[in-house]
């Protein structure tokens, strides 16, 4: 019987090992995937001209966005994937998002997202996405939001939502943006 089991237990090495190679590029085309996903994702058809004249009613929103999260006395860190939405909530007039910085726990810009600024139709939204390893920003990341109105026009809704996944749970939660002032 030995000589038996011996096998078997070879061949369940041999078939762990052919499976750990079968994933291994499986799991390197996702890490691929994810350099190469996209941080910010608007549609063209979520996008206007600059209109004439440009919006001229500037504001700033801050947005917390809680990349990693500390429990347990400071024992167990959770990390978050990250969305930030941003909602032209005008029915009629186009909103102009002029900077989109992540920043880290201490304040500092981790990465900044335009180089150009975006112009929202009526009703159309933008997002930035943050991956659930990059933890760049650490505890206590946010974001600041710089837009433009035309004069009366609403204010855009801006907000992050935060999920991590471990194992077979997940965790997820909202966290709304709150107008505060634009440095000149």
């Amino acid at each position: 019987m030995t000589c038996v089991k011996e096998p078997r237990k070879s061949s369940r090495a041999l078939a762990l090992g052919m499976a750990m190679i079968a994933l291994a590029p499986a799991a390197a085309g996702q890490a691929r995937d994810r350099e190469r996903a996209p941080s910010v994702i608007v549609g063209a058809e979520a996008t206007a001209p600059a209109p004439d004249p440009k919006p001229a009613s500037p504001g700033r929103t801050f947005v917390p966005l809680h990349s990693t999260l500390i429990g347990q006395g400071g024992v167990t860190h959770l990390n978050f994937s990250g969305a930030l939405s941003i909602h032209n909530a005008s029915a009629t007039q186009v909103l102009a998002v002029e900077k989109i910085d992540y920043r880290s726990g201490a304040g500092q810009v981790v990465e900044s997202y335009l180089s150009e600024p975006v112009y929202l139709k009526p009703y159309a939204s933008m997002q930035v996405v943050i991956a659930q390893d990059d933890v760049r920003a650490g505890v206590g990341a946010s974001f600041t939001v710089d837009w433009a109105t035309p004069p009366g026009a609403d204010e855009p809704l801006v907000e992050a939502v935060m999920a991590s996944f471990v194992g077979t749970r997940s965790y997820s939660f909202l966290s709304p943006g709150r107008r505060v002032s634009r440095p000149q």
